[in-house]
């Protein structure tokens, strides 16, 4: 069972002046609607009594106590009648004055809302009923809580009859004169007091900041009302229902028939305050009627009719449609199996908003006649369009029109013959309709023996000079043309290769012909790079080149060893290394004379200071030095000598 919350909000207060301090106003929700049988309804009222001194109007023709107003002020009917048909406050421009009305300071801690009646005159009337037409000529209403010093706008109620946050302070006319909106009658208008504004002293005031003058933009305002009455506060009543429940705001129903409410509010000391009106609960019955085709009727095999329900009535939506299509759409396409003559039963299940439910079915009928008996075609040469397709219908039922659509000369359409001719090779399909359906069917056009142009370079990039050799692979072809690029071409009769010489990059055409006019086209591009060295460690290292043709020449390693170095600090001769130029590896070796290894190091210039392993000064004499030096070229080179270390 599904709950419904009611949301339907009417607008109606039942108001009854029960004593001189309090007013009783209750609302209820929902005020009349229509629900399913079974489903729970919230009903909920809204209740309270309105202090006294919080409703506020001009019948008397005056302003109420501790109230101002500004402008040419009025409080008759200079404009026609009120909907209570009694003085209401009218505002206009005078003098220096701004048109306005100002409360006197009033408790709303509690919360609550505004209530008040306004109009707008209509742009264009005569004075004293000429009405705003300009962006910042509306009324802007607003709150003070420092006794007026400051004002606070809520809402600002725009002359073309809309609400905006604050005034735009701009003078763009809106309104065009004679033009209704809907501030130009009559209206009530609830304003939830703001958070801000909940204060225990706070003032309201309605005003126009600007106005064209005496003459215009006039307005009024009548029943203020400052409900203060809401939330943080709590409730000031008690309602109790006509179906016996007490002491609460809202309980949930479940009508199974039409059923009515009515709520009696009493103050927290159980004293009776009003009556609600009779608030109706009205119940669907199952009564869903609606309309649908006993059978369906398919005379292709791919035709799918569309069926529908209709006419439905004595029920609520939305609605829904099961298929055993299957589909959930209404109307909806009954498929066909596929087969020239076959019959199907389609079901369908239809739910109403209340979930009411009807079921029902459609036969389709499928009754194929028409077909596509045999195709023929004829194939094309290959370079001469002189092919042609034929199509044979059977079982026309009435005249039957033919179309083909295909890439012949016609393209893309030839219609109302069984015959086409002089075509390309290609597939072509072929459409025949009677009185009652259509068939389908396709052929395809061969080609005979196409030249195919197919030809191959042995080497496609080189070095200058390159010698290419292109060798000829074609197929259905008797003559062939080349255009070398490099400014030669030929032409021969047969599959013998070409040798050709370039020096610059050059784009080869080839083609392959069967007859004159009948050939295909293939090309080839052939690159022609710089070659040379590309190391730049060789003698003949050449910058332009891209492509290495193996002439690079590597200096070989040129090798001086000195035969004494002084270690002594003095930053002359510290350091036995090497004299060596074209290396890419040095390895060095000390001995001393009883063979221990002294120093060992590689690199470009591996260098001994005269230490040993320990760090300790080695001692003056003759020491032995190896060495093994790997050229840039990769080759290595040997060589052992004697040094002296002196210091």
């Amino acid at each position: 069972m599904k709950k419904i919350f009611a949301t339907l909000f009417l607008g109606l207060t039942f108001n009854g002046f029960v004593n001189a301090q309090s007013t009783c106003t209750i609302t209820i929700t929902p005020m009349d609607t229509t629900v399913c049988i079974g489903d729970s309804v919230l009903i909920t009222s809204v209740s309270n009594l309105l202090n006294a001194g919080q409703s506020f109007n001009f019948n008397s023709a005056s302003i109420p106590a501790g109230w101002s107003a500004a402008g040419g002020t009025s409080f008759s009917t200079p404009c026609g009648s009120n909907p209570t048909n009694t003085p209401y406050y009218w505002a206009s421009s005078a003098g220096s004055g701004t048109p306005g009305i100002t409360s006197a300071s009033y408790d709303v801690f509690c919360g609550g809302v505004l209530s008040f009646d306004m109009v707008y005159s209509m742009q264009g009337g005569s004075s004293p009923c000429e009405g705003p037409d300009e962006q910042d000529e509306g009324v802007s209403l607003q709150y003070s809580l420092d006794g007026g010093a400051t004002w606070i706008t809520i809402v600002y109620y725009s002359p073309g009859g809309f609400e905006l946050p604050t005034n735009p302070n701009t003078s763009t006319s809106i309104v065009a004169a004679g033009q209704s909106t809907p501030y130009t009658s009559w209206s009530t208008f609830n304003v939830p007091i703001p958070l801000a504004a909940q204060t225990t002293s706070t003032a309201f005031r309605w005003i126009q900041l600007q106005s064209s003058g005496t003459c215009c933009d006039n307005w009024g305002i009548e029943n203020i009302v400052i409900n203060a009455t809401g939330t943080p506060c709590g409730s000031n009543t008690v309602v109790n229902w006509d179906n016996g429940l007490t002491d609460t705001d809202s309980f949930w129903a479940v009508p199974t028939g039409d059923t009515t409410f009515q709520a009696m509010v009493y103050d927290t000391l159980g004293n009776y305050q009003c009556t609600s009106q009779i608030v109706t609960i009205s119940v669907f019955p199952d009564a869903m009627t609606y309309n649908l085709v006993d059978t369906a009727y398919s005379f292709c095999p791919d035709f799918s009719p569309i069926v529908g329900v209709t006419g439905i009535g004595n029920s609520t939506g939305p609605y829904t449609y099961d298929w055993s299509t299957p589909s959930t759409t209404n109307p909806t396409a009954l498929p066909s199996t596929g087969l020239e003559h076959d019959t199907i039963t389609y079901y369908v299940t239809i739910h109403d908003g209340c979930n009411y439910v009807r079921e029902d079915s459609v036969v389709l009928v499928i009754n194929q006649l028409l077909a596509v008996d045999t195709m023929y075609s004829f194939p094309a040469s290959a370079c001469e369009f002189d092919g042609a397709v034929s199509g044979v219908a059977q079982g026309l039922t009435g005249v039957g029109q033919y179309q083909w659509t295909g890439p012949g000369a016609s393209n893309p359409n030839f219609i109302d013959a069984s015959v086409w001719q002089d075509l390309p090779s290609g597939w072509y399909y072929f459409t025949i309709t009677d009185d009652v359906c259509t068939a389908n069917d396709s052929v395809f056009v061969d080609m005979l023996n196409p030249p195919i142009a197919s030809f191959s370079a042995n080497v496609i990039q080189g070095c200058n000079p390159l010698e290419v050799t292109f060798t000829n692979t074609s197929q259905n072809s008797t003559s062939f043309h080349y255009v070398f690029g490099n400014g030669n071409d030929i032409t021969v009769n047969d599959l013998s290769s070409q040798t050709q010489t370039y020096t610059s990059n050059s784009n080869v055409m080839f083609v392959a012909l069967s007859s004159p006019t009948c050939g295909d086209t293939a090309y080839a591009t052939i690159t022609i790079v710089e070659c040379g060295c590309t190391n730049p460690l060789a003698l003949n290292y050449n910058e332009f080149a891209a492509v290495d043709d193996g002439s690079c020449i590597l200096p070989t390693p040129v090798i001086l060893a000195p035969n004494v170095f002084t270690p002594n600090g003095d930053f002359t001769n510290d350091i036995f290394v090497l004299d060596v130029t074209n290396q890419s590896n040095v390895e060095l070796t000390i001995l001393n004379r009883w063979g221990n290894k002294m120093f060992e190091g590689s690199g470009l210039t591996p260098g001994w200071n005269g230490k040993t392993a320990t760090g300790a000064l080695a001692e003056e004499g003759v020491y032995f030095y190896k060495y093994i030096v790997t050229g840039v070229d990769g080759s290595e080179y040997t060589g052992h000598g004697f040094l002296e270390l002196a210091r």
